[in-house]
């Protein structure tokens, strides 16, 4: 995590971004940790993968009544179409320059993956890190290592563009820049980032149509979660999202817990950290969530029941306990918000349903 906890990465425990390993896997960052932080409009054609891309060429046409050809206006530009060469500017500051369509694509990231493919550029898509597993496509493309990106495995694929998180892989954008990549690199903080961050990539991919109907399902999940629980106390609620780790204030994951109808009993902390046990049993949680997935299974789980003083929470007194998956939660992506509405569902089972 995609600093979140995406990789099993988005990172794991022990880091001092605090979280490399067991979050890691996710990202898809906080997956990895996280991430993320719009579109606009134009014409331009699209070309299928390995063709090479070539400007919008006006339309010509024979005249009927003249012995000459004459130029056809040009077409409306479409709205659902982007215009290159384009210049995105992107969360490290840097402008990145698109002279065409992208045909060959490079994520980093867990989160990346799904953000590329949920906009329908999965077809261009030539490789992924390890951990990327979701859509199950994804499984099939090469791998260029995990938060550790095999960079020699990057150029190999021959990117048009390389889709980063640049929260967790700072090192490796520049690395990639330095060897004249094109890399596309964002760290949303925010639910709202990271829907504008998936209208970016629609727009960098000119997929804007589809990535307009990711962010629309995103902010009505958002807005139904929103209005639910509008007029319900607040629950407070400790996340345990990986191993003995949670979350502060400062991240989407502490976000997500406000929108669900909570309050973060870790909020007093910034950012992902390494939990004190006596600092919990203090605040007493009503709600205890905590992260699931094939790596960890019930591990968190176990870990909770059995850590000293824990037995005396309200929330295990009450069996007011409850997984969540994961890669819902962890990854700054276009599933971020399916694990706002799980959220909101263990915080306020009357409510949210």
């Amino acid at each position: 995590m995609e600093r979140n906890g995406e990789w099993g990465m988005e990172r794991k425990p022990g880091t001092t971004a605090g979280l490399a390993g067991n979050g890691m896997k996710r990202f898809g960052a906080f997956g990895m940790a996280l991430v993320l932080t719009v579109g606009l409009a134009g014409c331009g054609t699209k070309s299928g993968e390995g063709a090479s891309v070539q400007p919008t060429q006006a339309a010509t046409a024979a005249a009927t009544t003249a012995p000459t050809a004459s130029s056809a206006p040009t077409a409306a530009p479409s709205a659902d179409q982007t215009v290159y060469p384009l210049t995105v500017k992107d969360s490290t500051g840097t402008d990145v320059v698109l002279n065409e369509e992208p045909k060959r694509i490079v994520t980093l990231a867990p989160s990346e993956t799904e953000t590329a493919f949920a906009v329908g550029a999965g077809e261009r898509v030539m490789g992924v890190d390890q951990y990327s597993d979701y859509p199950k496509e994804a499984a099939d493309k090469a791998k260029i290592g995990d938060i550790n990106t095999n960079v020699e495995a990057v150029l190999a694929l021959k990117p048009d563009l390389v889709l980063a998180h640049n929260g967790l892989q700072a090192d490796v954008v520049k690395k990639l820049r330095d060897l004249k990549v094109t890399v596309y690199a964002d760290d949303p903080k925010t639910l709202d980032q990271v829907i504008q961050h998936i209208g970016a990539v629609g727009k960098l991919l000119n997929e804007q149509e589809k990535a307009a109907e990711v962010t629309g399902k995103m902010k009505a999940d958002r807005d139904r979660v929103v209005a639910a629980v509008k007029d319900v106390p607040k629950k407070k609620v400790y996340l345990e999202f990986s191993p003995g780790w949670s979350v502060g204030k400062g991240e989407f994951l502490d976000e997500l817990l406000t929108l669900a109808g909570g309050t973060n009993v870790a909020g007093d902390q910034t950012g992902w950290f390494e939990i004190n046990a006596e600092s919990i049993i203090k605040a007493d949680p009503e709600v205890i969530l905590y992260g699931t997935d094939a790596f960890t299974g019930n591990t968190i789980y176990d870990a909770i029941l059995k850590r000293p003083g824990f037995s005396a929470l309200t929330a295990i007194k009450n069996k007011d306990i409850h997984a969540v998956e994961s890669n819902l939660v962890t990854r700054t992506g276009p599933r971020l918000t399916d694990g706002l509405v799980e959220i909101a569902k263990a915080v306020h089972p009357d409510k949210v349903n």
